[in-house]
């Protein structure tokens, strides 16, 4: 977290946060040294983080600097926002909280259904406002409302999360009642609504003569993360930079939990597979433009995969969109997700190569040809290759489209 003089408690947890917040410039909030401790943070340190936090009264006093780089993965650690190792506050966190994924898991789960019950508050505020504004309507007016959001809110929490705890100075600040508190304070104007009107004629029924409706057409808008971190947070520049470190390391380390994502070890390779990358290579050598991406004879990366398996009977979609990330958020939400080990002709592969804010951070999405080569729509190469399989440290998901037992 940010250092802060004014700390009521000058624990060594707070100073190794301190301290990772100090060194976060030179190894990249962790960014150096993920790759080669990912997968390790609840594993082979666990002991040494257990015993850092039972003994964080005491370790301040023998810290030094020969002891700096042993403690780097623990620091790492620390570079996650710490609002995910205990709702209640830091200091009222279990002993061996960084060894426990169930607690961190329910701490995640805990905190996104409270947001979204707030967010929900909100939203459903603002149909209020419609209803009150409907009910005004003359008899010679119909309506309509356009609610993307009616069954459910997509947000990532795992932002929302960071950018709250990068607000906050002092980290025993952080409790899942304060963002609470600040979310029903300045989400309020997190939906709002716009309105449209077009006229068309009818026949009164009675009159039998043509009368002008006017239709009142309501449309639900949802102000995105950027409003959580101007609005809702108000954070500075450099609070957004560490929110955002905070979220990029959060999605490295906990993404299987924040996510629940689960390797379906029921799926078989089949001829699915197989036909899609029979339809991929007759692509070869399209086009790439994310601007006409929905046009016939140009690809994105997610138009392309998105295609090939529509004409498998397959729509790679959620909640109505077809984006990279989109499709690794169906991947997951029907039990479809993979290890990379087992990749067979057919199956999806998802990058992140940046922190985007959308599902997982997931900004690519490619086609696994088999013999180690993939077929994509590739920005660089503009245009639609068959390739061997790159920057597998980029890989956040990997998925079999179809189910074949």
């Amino acid at each position: 977290m940010p250092n802060n003089s004014n700390y009521r408690d000058s624990s060594p947890l707070s100073q190794i946060s301190s301290t990772a917040g100090a060194v976060k410039g030179a190894i990249k909030a962790g960014k150096t040294i993920s790759g080669a401790t990912k997968g390790a943070a609840l594993g082979p340190y666990g002991m040494i983080a257990g015993g850092l936090w039972e003994n964080r009264k005491l370790i301040g006093k023998i810290l030094a600097a020969a002891a700096f780089l042993f403690l780097l993965p623990v620091l790492y650690i620390m570079m996650l926002p710490t609002l995910i190792f205990g709702n209640d506050g830091l200091d009222a966190a279990p002993g061996d909280v960084l060894n426990n994924t169930t607690v961190i898991a329910q701490n995640i789960a805990e905190t996104e259904a409270a947001i979204s019950d707030i967010l929900m508050d909100v939203h459903n505020e603002v149909l209020s406002d419609i209803q009150k504004d409907v009910d005004n309507l003359g008899d010679d007016c119909d309506y309509s409302i356009s609610d993307p959001f009616a069954d459910r809110i997509i947000y990532e929490s795992s932002l929302v999360i960071s950018q709250f705890c990068a607000s906050e100075n002092d980290y025993q600040e952080i409790s899942l009642s304060k963002l609470k508190k600040i979310l029903k304070k300045n989400a309020k104007k997190l939906f709002s609504y716009s309105v449209s009107t077009s006229t068309y004629e009818k026949t009164d029924e009675k009159t039998k003569k043509k009368v002008t409706i006017t239709h009142y057409t309501y449309t639900v808008h949802y102000a995105g993360s950027e409003y959580f971190a101007d609005t809702v947070f108000a954070l500075s520049a450099n609070q957004k930079a560490t929110a955002l470190e905070y979220a990029a390391n959060l999605h490295l380390f906990l993404y299987d939990m924040v996510y629940q994502v689960k390797v379906n070890h029921s799926l078989v390779p089949g001829q699915t597979g197989l036909d899609a990358v029979e339809l991929a290579l007759t692509k070869l050598g399209t086009p790439y433009s994310q601007e006409l991406r929905d046009q016939e004879g140009y690809f994105d990366c997610s138009s392309f995969t998105y295609w090939v398996y529509t004409q498998l009977g397959i729509a790679l979609q959620a909640d109505g969109v077809n984006t990279a990330a989109a499709q690794g958020r169906y991947i997951v939400q029907n039990g479809l997700a993979i290890s990379v080990d087992n990749l067979a002709p057919g199956d999806l592969i998802f990058y992140s190569f940046e922190t985007n804010n959308r599902y997982m951070n997931i900004s690519h999405v490619a086609i696994y040809a088999g013999d180690g080569n993939v077929i994509d729509a590739s920005s660089t190469s503009l245009e639609v290759v068959h390739r061997p399989i790159y920057n597998t440290d980029r890989i956040m998901l990997c998925g079999r489209p179809y189910s074949n037992q």
